[in-house]
């Protein structure tokens, strides 16, 4: 099921979900019996039975006050639904040109089929699109002449201004430059903040954050010109830091700001700037497969300092990474990025997209996401601090106890 949500701000695509528990005071426990969709159902029942007692204590005690609140409230019930059925407004395609990186796979590669099919001159950034990288091949042989796929390391200048003017030299006739920019390209790194060294850090900064700073800067002038937009892809991780993901959120945090920034910044050259935050979708992207996952753990365990792996020991390194990936890989992520591609290509094609896309990978993933996001961290806490009875424990603290 996919549910769609417009208000005047933000449209909320819903497709996962977060499902821990943990135990410190009684008010922690009693949040943590039920989950967050629990709490929104229970939430959204008092709210109702609140609203239905008011109108009801109107209607005997102030019959005027009474038939105004209903009236404001169905006029408001009936306004939505009007702003949610009614058709938006999209571009055509024709004559207009799109940049997107990390088209290898998962989004990128998705996103840049469908934005082809609709009629748009696609430039597929591809990390390997000169050695023979099994997107870029696959982009060539399945989409029209129309796209060309281009090479582009997101950290190497130098590949980055050698797109840009690769574009430039593609561009349709008659265009004034370049119509929309997604910055898709993204790596992933787990572990605890220990764990990770600091040229592990450097890395998933210089892809996932200077990366979308520096495609964004060279592509600029064409898209100014153009009066376009820019599409970043953050994370729903950069909403929140959890436990075992703190490189990796930091970096999709700092592109929120950065995003945000630009967008202020753009305005008034006529350019939109639009972020879309994916949830659970890791299944749906090659950002955690086996191969790359492992390598990760190899590097952590290779890298971390004698007394850090002394003092968690490693028995506790692989119960939580395999914890991670179970989190990140089971039932609860998505395997369809269709809801993500669905967002971006909003993002790209509506005359008036919204400032934030939330892409949930389901209905109680999108509601854990609200929980965990706007909610007292004293409550939310005990979702992300879950720690089981017989869960395995640091080496140092066992041989303390």
């Amino acid at each position: 099921m996919i549910v769609t949500i417009h208000d005047s701000f933000n449209v909320i695509h819903v497709t996962g979900q977060v499902n821990v528990q943990h135990s410190y005071s009684a008010r922690e426990r009693a949040v943590t019996m039920l989950k967050p969709l629990h709490l929104f159902y229970c939430a959204s029942l008092l709210g109702l039975t609140t609203i239905s007692g008011l109108l009801l204590l109107l209607y005997h005690c102030a019959p005027v006050l009474y038939y105004l609140c209903t009236g404001i409230l169905l006029g408001s019930v009936g306004y939505c639904v009007v702003l949610y059925l009614a058709p938006k407004s999209r571009v055509s395609g024709e004559g207009k040109a799109v940049f997107i990186t990390g088209c290898d796979s998962g989004f990128g590669l998705g996103l840049a089929k469908r934005l082809d099919s609709l009629g748009f001159t696609v430039f597929a950034g591809c990390l390997l699109a000169d050695s023979g990288g099994e997107g870029s091949k696959k982009l060539r042989a399945e989409c029209s002449s129309r796209l060309s796929t281009v090479q582009i390391d997101v950290t190497d200048d130098g590949q980055v201004q050698a797109a840009v003017q690769q574009v430039k030299d593609r561009l349709p006739k008659g265009t004034k430059g370049l119509y929309a920019l997604v910055n898709n390209a993204g790596i992933w790194q787990p572990g605890e903040i220990e764990w990770v060294s600091m040229a592990a850090y450097r890395r998933v900064m210089e892809v996932n954050t200077f990366g979308t700073v520096r495609v964004t800067k060279a592509f600029l002038p064409l898209i100014r010109r153009a009066k376009g937009r820019v599409v970043n892809i953050t994370s729903v991780e950069g909403l929140r830091a959890g436990p075992m993901t703190g490189a990796y959120s930091m970096t999709k945090a700092a592109s929120e700001f950065f995003t945000d920034s630009l967008r202020h910044e753009m305005h008034k050259w006529g350019v939109k700037v639009v972020i879309v935050e994916p949830g659970s979708f890791a299944r749906a992207t090659d950002i955690a497969l086996p191969a790359v996952y492992n390598k990760l753990v190899e590097d952590i365990r290779n890298n971390a300092e004698d007394v850090v792996k002394e003092d968690y020991g490693m028995d506790y390194f692989d119960f939580k990474m395999e914890q991670l990936l179970i989190d990140d890989q089971g039932e609860g992520a998505a395997m369809d990025p269709t809801a993500v591609i669905d967002a971006i290509v909003d993002a790209v094609t509506l005359t008036t997209p919204s400032h934030r896309y939330l892409v949930g990978s389901s209905f109680e993933d999108y509601v854990t996401w609200m929980w965990l996001g706007y909610f007292p961290t004293r409550w939310t806490g005990s979702t992300l601090l879950a720690e089981k009875e017989g869960d395995t424990k640091p080496a140092m603290l066992r041989n303390t106890h």
